[in-house]
């Protein structure tokens, strides 16, 4: 805490020049602690005023620099004279470890969040999980359906390639039943055509014999 010194004494920190002897020596005492608060006290004879009013003798009391300190009526308190105390810079200070403190709770709650996410991105839920089967199952029931279709396909075309066959294996033999037909005929011609032939001769000879 520092202490300034108030009077018509040389050798106090703040001189107050009176000829009339009015103002003590060491007329009082302003007291600054390091936060900024000050304290006055009064040590003189005729009285030192806060805002018009007379405070007790040896009795600390609070004021600001707002104020109006009175030296028995005869001067007032320079406040430029007093120094200001570093105040703002501790205040500068708190208030720039305050924000890094919020930051790193930020950014913390961030990271932790971001890892949360990654862990549930890892790991499906229940739900994702049935969805997921459900999928497969329907793609399955659907590749089943495909197949099917597709054998049944497969078996209408054998059916139908057997049918074919066999249709054409009957017109094969049919047309083998035909020649085979044409080709009795012609040998049952043939023989008519040589018995008669055989006959004419015979009655030709007979003819003859009789002539």
């Amino acid at each position: 805490m520092k202490t300034y010194s108030i009077g018509r004494d040389l050798n106090c920190d703040i001189i107050i020049n009176d000829s009339t002897d009015v103002i003590s020596r060491r007329h009082a005492l302003l007291n600054v602690t390091p936060s900024g608060k000050m304290t006055i006290i009064d040590q003189s004879s005729n009285g030192t005023y806060v805002n018009g009013i007379r405070i007790s003798q040896n009795v600390p009391v609070p004021v600001t620099r707002k104020d109006i300190v009175s030296l028995a009526h005869v001067a007032k308190l320079d406040w430029d004279q007093i120094p200001r105390s570093n105040q703002w810079i501790r205040y500068v200070i708190g208030a720039i470890a305050a924000i890094a403190v919020i930051l790193g709770i930020i950014f913390g709650v961030k990271s932790l969040n971001s890892k949360d996410d990654n862990n549930h991105s890892d790991i499906q839920s229940p739900v994702e999980l049935n969805d997921s089967t459900l999928i497969k199952q329907k793609e399955a029931a659907r590749l089943d359906s495909i197949r099917n279709v597709e054998r049944q396909d497969s078996i209408k075309k054998v059916e139908e390639k057997a049918r074919q066959d066999s249709i054409n294996a009957a017109n094969k033999d049919k047309t083998v039943r035909k020649k085979d037909t044409g080709k009795s005929n012609s040998a049952g011609k043939g023989k008519e055509d040589s018995d008669k032939s055989k006959d004419d001769k015979a009655g030709k000879q007979k003819e003859r014999a009789i002539i």
